[in-house]
């Protein structure tokens, strides 16, 4: 049955329709990737700070507050100016001045990582003349806070985080953000205590 699936395959394929038929999936592929590297930010290259990289359900408003940090390298000779950078669809927010967890007989201070914040401008491009610079033949480290109002569970949490330009061009990644070490530390307690 493969075979013969397999044979009227060729002969199709041998035929002028068959001909235009390969040479349209080719032409659809080689497009495809053209457009793909057309959309992408040329030169820039984005990895997660892992130790400055978590997320802790938060009690005071039963969402999650997510901290990814990034180091940002720009390898070509033009400026970058990031305008947006979303993670899983979620836009950054302006970070509390405090973010603390309470365990049974503790609480926690959370330090923020020392790097820039990134602040969304916001609203449509041409309406804003500041945005996030990476300069030419540099590296930056930047984070950005974001909140979800997903409530999770699970000590990871895997999404894409897309960086968009002035230019409207685009970088994505897929990232894992784990739980803060703290909060999974007062867990266990409150854990052991059950």
């Amino acid at each position: 049955m493969l075979q013969q699936a397999l044979k009227q395959l060729l002969q199709f394929l041998a035929t002028p329709t068959g001909n235009w038929v390969v040479l349209g999936v080719i032409s659809f592929v080689v497009l495809a990737i053209l457009y793909h590297k057309k959309r992408q930010i040329p030169g820039l290259t984005v990895e997660v700070i892992p130790e400055d990289t978590w997320f802790i359900n938060r009690d005071d408003n039963h969402r999650l507050a997510i901290v990814v940090s990034l180091h940002l390298i720009n390898k070509s000779s033009a400026p970058i100016r990031i305008r947006n950078c979303k993670l899983s669809g979620y836009s950054p927010k302006p970070p509390p001045e405090k973010l603390f967890l309470e365990g049974h007989d503790t609480s926690v201070d959370l330090a923020y990582p020392k790097h820039d914040l990134f602040a969304d401008v916001g609203g449509h491009p041409s309406d804003h003349t500041s945005a996030y610079v990476l300069n030419p033949y540099t590296e930056q480290r930047m984070w950005v806070f974001y909140h979800s109002g997903i409530v999770t569970m699970t000590n990871m949490l895997r999404a894409p985080i897309v960086i968009r330009d002035a230019n409207r061009k685009r970088k994505s990644i897929q990232i894992a953000v784990p739980r803060n070490m703290e909060q999974i530390q007062i867990y266990r307690e409150a854990a052991m205590r059950w």
